[in-house]
């Protein structure tokens, strides 16, 4: 039997809606969202698969002014996503005016031969109304394939986003296996404690965290968690642990309770927090955890 098998990397500027519709597609928490811009760092791939099709589909960080060595592999990360793409979707936010950041993505994608481009336009439950002008304007700076008009949060026109990019993949008798999924419990524990980093701090300091898992072990029914939240500067701790430690108190219990509603037991979550000075700079680091390959 044939089915309709590719890859489809998911782009646009940051908080455009990227990770929101990916959970949303794939009816689980695989990408962390925040109404903060630039919180995917990595890949994130997953495939969706029906009696039709197995699509993979790449959530890719947003495009960042290179400042440090992991906005540059934030970067490459966008552009590695095109060399292997069947069809780019490019997200276009019906909330906001199309932008100097819409046109770099724009810019990028059109430096690339890539085989599909097709045109989502997100957040549609807000604006309902002066959708075509949209329309026109991307029309002027890219030549897409396509256009779907959807949103993630009341899951409108999902279905014929599916639909258009089945048509823009391939018939094939062999099925993609084997595909690097973001479906693991490292990367998992790390992005949602991450998240709850993001939401309760403030000004840069969510941008200079990173998490690192130092212990993860399991037993009857018990999974403990020993983790650090890695700053830049020994000035930001304070940030993150807060007042007799409430901040990175509050921090744990969120994450644990997301946690809970991932893994099929109870949870130990022991948070601490540890300077790396400039982490985003430091090759070795970013190696050791992941941000470089």
């Amino acid at each position: 039997m044939k089915l309709h098998t590719g890859f489809v990397a998911i782009t646009g500027k940051p908080n455009v809606g990227k990770s929101t519709l990916i959970n949303t597609l794939f009816k689980k928490k695989i990408a962390i969202t925040s109404y903060k811009p630039q919180t995917t760092r990595n890949q994130i791939i997953d495939t969706y698969s029906d009696h039709t099709s197995s699509i993979t589909f790449i959530d890719t960080p947003g495009y960042h002014d290179a400042h440090n060595k992991l906005d540059m592999f934030l970067n490459s990360e966008i552009k590695s996503s095109y060399k292997v793409a069947d069809v780019v979707m490019l997200l276009i936010d019906l909330t906001r005016k199309i932008d100097e950041e819409d046109l770099q993505v724009i810019k990028i994608i059109k430096s690339y031969e890539v085989k599909k481009v097709l045109l989502v336009l997100t957040k549609s439950d807000l604006n309902q109304k002066n959708i075509e002008p949209y329309k026109e304007e991307i029309k002027k700076l890219i030549d897409y394939d396509g256009v779907v008009v959807i949103s993630s949060k009341t899951n409108t026109n999902l279905d014929e986003m599916l639909i258009q990019i089945k048509k823009m993949i391939p018939l094939t008798e062999t099925v993609l296996s084997n595909i690097a999924t973001s479906d693991n419990d490292d990367f998992i524990i790390k992005e949602i404690v991450r998240e709850q980093v993001i939401f309760h701090t403030k000004k840069e300091v969510p941008y200079a965290t990173a998490i690192v898992i130092q212990e993860k072990t399991y037993n009857e029914g018990l999974l403990t968690i020993m983790a650090d939240i890695v700053v830049e500067r020994d000035s930001q701790k304070p940030i993150i642990i807060g007042a007799k430690g409430s901040m990175i108190k509050k921090i744990g219990t969120f994450a644990r309770k997301e946690l809970l509603e991932i893994f099929d037991c109870k949870i130990n979550l022991k948070l601490f927090v540890k300077t790396v000075p400039d982490w985003r700079n430091n090759p070795t680091f970013l190696k050791e955890n992941g941000y470089l390959k």
